[in-house]
């Protein structure tokens, strides 16, 4: 569905001239050909500066829009674009991965190349917002291995967790998903695709799986039934949750080694303050006792104080 989506958008991009200082990208589930019935497609036309520019851009919606299909868009230059991303963690981890389709490659690489250096050199900075959001997300949608029901895109061990393992490791602060997890995300992927085709039936777009799907899905899908296909979801959805774990802890692992000098040095200065602090605290102590021992006059005993006239 992606290349046919991609093939069209390529052949009506050329029809209108996208070419030299102009290109149109894929970004989200179009850019990684991980499109479902019912998605929205998600591009981003790229330009130059010249003027004039949206009005081409809008000759490719229109026909989108004139079909139904949700469109996410945008218009921008490099550098707009780039600015988008280093303030939106969503736009950032979209545009890390956007997928060239029609026009100026040149261009579009600039855009693609620009954004994973602001990523990597940027992350570090952002990435307690990063897993925050992600843990957020995690709360509200449950573990995909434990729900009946479950939401196989934004649960704990779903497809944004195996996106978010893929965006750590393009900032160089987590390695690459292993075969199994990649085995995982595919049967993710293939059961939201029958899930979402089941949904035209109901015009309920869902990345749920529904309950009384189950069983239609386990049978096209060749899984046995739908306790088999409970149990494939679990195992996969356990895979990714524990690489994102270890994907996680990786990054926040790999912070500058400056940074971890930086913070080192603070606390021995601190330790140093803290020992000059405790060394002049017993100094002042120590004359101030003595300065009261010279200044206090001495007790006489009982037997030398003066007898009352």
């Amino acid at each position: 569905m992606a290349d046919l989506c991609g093939f069209w958008l390529t052949a009506r991009a050329a029809a209108l001239g996208v070419g030299d200082g102009t290109a149109l990208l894929a970004v989200g589930a179009l850019g990684r050909r991980e499109l479902a019935p019912h998605s929205d497609l998600d591009l981003v036309f790229v330009h130059s500066g010249r003027p004039g520019q949206a009005a081409l851009a809008e000759q490719l919606w229109y026909p989108l829009w004139d079909a139904g299909i949700g469109l996410d868009h945008s218009v921008r230059t490099v550098g707009e674009a780039l600015q988008v991303a280093t303030t939106d963690l969503r736009a950032a981890t979209g545009l890390i991965e956007a997928r060239h389709l029609a026009g100026d490659q040149a261009l579009a690489a600039r855009l693609v190349g620009n954004v994973r250096q602001a990523w990597r050199a940027g992350l570090r900075g952002r990435l307690d917002e990063l897993i925050a959001e992600t843990e957020l997300r995690w709360r509200r949608a449950g573990e995909v291995a434990h729900r009946v029901e479950p939401d196989l895109k934004n649960g704990r061990g779903g497809l944004r967790d195996a996106q978010l393992i893929d965006a750590l490791a393009i900032a160089q602060v987590a390695d690459r998903p292993p075969a199994d997890v990649g085995q995982a995300r595919t049967l993710l992927l293939d059961v939201r695709t029958e899930a979402h085709r089941l949904a035209i039936r109901t015009a309920h777009k869902s990345d749920v799986l529904r309950a009384q799907d189950a069983a239609e899905v386990a049978a096209v899908l060749e899984l046995g039934d739908r306790f088999e296909l409970a149990r494939a979801v679990s195992d996969a959805a356990r895979t990714i949750a524990y690489a994102t774990d270890v994907a996680i802890r990786s990054a926040r692992a790999a912070l500058p080694r400056r940074a971890v000098r930086s913070r080192r040095a603070g606390r021995a200065s601190r330790k140093s303050w803290s020992r000059r602090c405790d060394h002049a605290g017993r100094e002042a102590r120590r004359t101030s006792d003595g300065e009261t021992r010279r200044r206090a006059p001495p007790v006489a005993r009982p037997s030398e104080r003066p007898s009352a006239a």
